[in-house]
C-alpha cells in the first residue's frame, strides 16, 4: 500500500516545470499526518495579550473544507477575549490548565464554563463567548467547522497560512 502521508496526491496541478504545485486548488487535500514540528514552523495568531493560537488544518493552507484544527495557549496575565462565531460551532479540549470561558445568548443570560485537562467545550454558533485567564497557564485543542467559504476572518493570518503551502510536504 501507497503511504499517502509523504507524498502528494498527484491531481495533475503541474507548476509549469512538470512538477507538483502546492499552491494549485486542492493540491494539498490528501491524507496525511501532521507532525509536531510543521506545527511548530506555521505563525501565531494572537487574540489578545497572552493568548495565541496557531492554526494547523484550515482552508487556506490544507483545502480544508469542514472544520479548522489548532492549539491556544492562554497565559496567567492574559487579557480577556471575546469572539461571536456566527456562522461556525467551536469544541475546545482542555491539554493543561483550566479552559474557563463566558457565554452570553441573544437575551443577555450568561454562564461560566469550565474544563480541566480530558474535558471538552462545546460552544455552538450564535453566542458570545470570552476566554478568561485562570491562575493556571493553559494550553487547548481546539476544532471549529463548518470552515466558511471565505476563510479565516484573520486576513493577514490567513495569508500567511497560503504562503505556508508551499513550505511543508
Amino acid at each position: 500500500m501507497q503511504d499517502l502521508s509523504t507524498a502528494p496526491v498527484d491531481d495533475g496541478q503541474d507548476d509549469g516545470s512538470g512538477g507538483y504545485d502546492a499552491s494549485a486548488p486542492n493540491a494539498r487535500r490528501y491524507p496525511r499526518v501532521i507532525d509536531q514540528a510543521e506545527i511548530d514552523s506555521l505563525p501565531l495568531l494572537t487574540y489578545s495579550p497572552g493568548i495565541e493560537s496557531v492554526v494547523f488544518l484550515t482552508r487556506e493552507r490544507d483545502d480544508a473544507r469542514y472544520f479548522r484544527h489548532g492549539y491556544c495557549w492562554i497565559e496567567v496575565d492574559a487579557t480577556p477575549y471575546e469572539w461571536f462565531p456566527a456562522n461556525f460551532d467551536e469544541t475546545q479540549y482542555c491539554l493543561e490548565g483550566v479552559i474557563r470561558v463566558d457565554a452570553v445568548d441573544s437575551v443577555g443570560a450568561e454562564v461560566t464554563l469550565e474544563a480541566g485537562p480530558g474535558e471538552h467545550l462545546f460552544l455552538p454558533a450564535g453566542y458570545h463567548y470570552r476566554w478568561v485567564p485562570t491562575e493556571i497557564r493553559t494550553m487547548l485543542f481546539w476544532t471549529s467547522g463548518p470552515s466558511p467559504r471565505k476563510g479565516m476572518s484573520a486576513r493577514d493570518y490567513g495569508a500567511q497560512l497560503v504562503a505556508a503551502r508551499g513550505g511543508v510536504s
